[in-house]
């Protein structure tokens, strides 16, 4: 990247000089291709092809996959592609973590397991030796820290003894207002030697449900000097550089995206909420790729499933979708669109070969339920372009 950024500022500078050129280039894009490379993991019989939750590691090359039911994490070494650790724990007891919902794994000594329902945080290393266990002040009326590896990613930002994570807000959805919405904060700070926490002023947008009540799921992401999040049916991006400032929204619009994105079901069922939530057009995942220093975003398009497919799996028979790529700036540089029952959205990781998607959707004919398998998606830039 640096030597095509040194050979358009030559061409500018004997450009300002010579005044014969009639010519200008473009800045070099970023946008997405399959290689057609698979990589795969055996699995054991207890363990399904559909991860509850993914973390990749870098140095070594470790990926760390959730299996809920068992309570456990399973390691695997992605240059060998074997698995070297199957880490159970209990669920109570001196050697109890809880029932583990998501991970972050800070680094091999510190390994971070987080529950959905109590305050408490367990510190790990790769050998499943507890180290620490972290007991906070969950604020009044929101949830314990909200750590998921599959669904709208948000990991916590470790700075010393201070952890930021995402929270939820109790209370019915349907009755929330826009000006009650406003209130709200998205993230707090957990100080983990005095186990307090506080507010960072990181909260919603003042006019998310402007037009009626949505869903407002957020992912959050820091990179390139922003706290970032991206809300389930919002075009924008929002993001600060510094808590405190005032919130500023960049446009991200998808182009398989209608302007109007659907509103919340309010008259329906429980199986209308879910068809919302995986079916409707909306955005999920927002990440940060630091081996690149841009951030992607998953765009749901609008999705009819058959009916025929149970309530509990309607998640993991997602239909088509795309990647955008945001460069450090927030701007929206490419939109990648991927075809429907190929690909599991909720399972992918990004190296720095680039980011491994997961081919494990239960319609796909490749899928193997003894294999965890990804499918090497590549950055590639586009040809620049003259005019």
């Amino acid at each position: 990247m640096v030597s095509h950024l040194k050979i358009i500022i030559v061409i500018l500078i004997l450009a300002a000089f010579s005044g014969c050129s009639e010519y200008k280039e473009k800045p070099v894009a970023v946008t997405l291709k399959s290689s057609k490379k698979i990589i795969t993991f055996t699995l054991d019989d207890n363990t399904s092809n559909i991860s509850d939750g993914l973390f990749y590691y870098s140095n070594p090359n470790f990926l760390f996959s959730l299996n809920w039911l068992e309570n456990s994490i399973q390691i695997f070494d992605v240059g060998s592609k074997k698995r070297i650790k199957n880490l159970k724990f209990d669920y109570e007891g001196p050697n109890g973590v809880l029932d583990i919902f998501g991970i972050h794994v800070h680094n091999l000594d510190s390994i971070f397991l987080f529950n959905q329902l109590q305050s408490e945080i367990t510190l790990i290393d790769t050998s499943g030796t507890i180290k620490n266990k972290f007991h906070y002040q969950t604020p009044e009326n929101y949830s314990p820290a909200f750590v998921h590896n599959s669904y709208f990613r948000s990991q916590p930002i470790i700075n010393g003894n201070k952890m930021i994570v995402k929270t939820h807000f109790y209370g019915p959805l349907q009755k929330m207002t826009q000006k009650e919405l406003t209130t709200k904060e998205v993230i707090y700070e957990i100080d983990l030697v005095s186990g307090k926490t506080r507010f960072l002023d990181f909260p919603f947008p003042s006019d998310y449900m402007i037009d009626g009540l949505k869903l407002f799921e957020a992912s959050i992401s820091h990179g390139a000097g922003k706290y970032v999040y991206s809300l389930f049916g919002d075009h924008r991006l929002f993001y600060v550089s510094e808590f405190g400032d005032s919130l500023v929204s960049k446009n991200g619009k998808s182009e398989f995206l209608s302007e109007d994105l659907p509103l919340f079901p309010i008259q329906g069922d429980g199986l209308d909420f879910r068809k919302y939530s995986y079916y409707s057009p909306h955005y999920e995942s927002l990440e940060y790729d630091a081996f690149r220093e841009v951030f992607i975003r998953f765009a749901f398009h609008s999705f009819e499933q058959n009916d025929s497919v149970p309530v509990s799996d309607m998640r993991n028979h997602s239909g088509s979708f795309s990647i955008q790529i945001f460069d450090k700036d927030l701007n929206l540089i490419s939109e990648t669109p991927f075809e429907a029952n190929h690909y599991n959205p909720f399972d992918y990781f990004i190296t720095e070969e680039g980011l491994f998607l997961s081919i494990n959707h239960p319609l796909n004919p490749l899928n193997q339920e003894d294999l965890l398998s990804f499918e090497l998606i590549e950055y590639v830039q586009k040809e620049s372009i003259k005019k």
